[in-house]
């Protein structure tokens, strides 16, 4: 049982997408979907990800 499941593929069940989101991907489908996001720029978005505290990465 124990080989059977370590071997069994392996998935990734629960990602928060601003970890996975690079900003020029976050630009480049707001741009095709016609969506506005809030930054001028993947620069500001990235600088954005810049996180001190907790309530920043709420106010994100």
């Amino acid at each position: 049982m124990i080989a059977a499941v370590c071997a069994a593929p392996k998935a990734e069940l629960h990602v928060h997408i601003e970890g996975t989101l690079e900003p020029e991907l976050a630009f480049a489908l707001a741009r095709r979907n016609g969506v506005a996001l809030r930054w001028p720029s993947s620069e500001a978005l990235r600088a954005a990800y810049a996180f001190d505290s907790l309530q920043s990465f709420l106010d994100l």
